[in-house]
């Protein structure tokens, strides 16, 4: 009977530790929603508020920030240069709580409205952002984010059942 018990409790904490609020699940869907609509008004500040001070974020390009300051001033620079007439629109979102303050996030997304470095008009452009979220001081942030552009898609994947498939991009690398 101890070990029943010792049982019962064991599988109470772990249904506990994973658990959260409804308030928590919306703030952390809300994040890829909340991150494009500052993209749509090209305003990087607003963007760097759902960033740790000192988040990680590597960029489609494999630049890798360490720091709200910078990814907010590269994003500053991109946001009213080349892709100041971009649009980034959210497809789909998937999340996962780690720890009722920790959760895992993945979002694909479009892009259209930017250009390459010469100035000349880019394809709309696919692509996947996982991010980590972690719940500090009442408050949902990123502390971590990688974000990647669609390649052409792996054949090896076509029967495969995928959380998140992105849209064929044969125009972009």
């Amino acid at each position: 009977m101890k070990q029943l018990s010792f049982i019962i409790a064991t599988f109470g904490i772990v249904i506990v530790a994973h658990a959260q609020t409804k308030a928590d699940e919306d703030a952390v869907w809300a994040i890829p929603r909340s991150m494009c609509d500052a993209w749509a008004k090209h305003d990087a500040h607003e963007m760097a508020k759902f960033m740790a001070e000192d988040v990680d974020f590597v960029t489609v390009g494999t630049t890798w920030f360490h720091g709200r300051s910078d990814c907010e001033k590269y994003h500053t620079r991109l946001l009213s240069g080349r892709f100041k007439e971009s649009k980034n629109t959210v497809l789909e979102t998937m999340v996962r709580f780690l720890r009722p303050d920790l959760a895992l996030l993945h979002f694909s997304w479009a892009i259209e409205g930017d250009k390459n470095a010469d100035g000349s008009a880019r394809p709309k452009g696919f692509g996947l952002m996982t991010m980590l979220a972690e719940k500090q001081k009442g408050t949902w942030i990123v502390v971590a984010a990688q974000n990647t552009n669609a390649g052409h898609g792996a054949p090896e994947a076509d029967d495969v059942k995928l959380p998140i498939r992105l849209p064929k991009d044969e125009s972009r690398p």
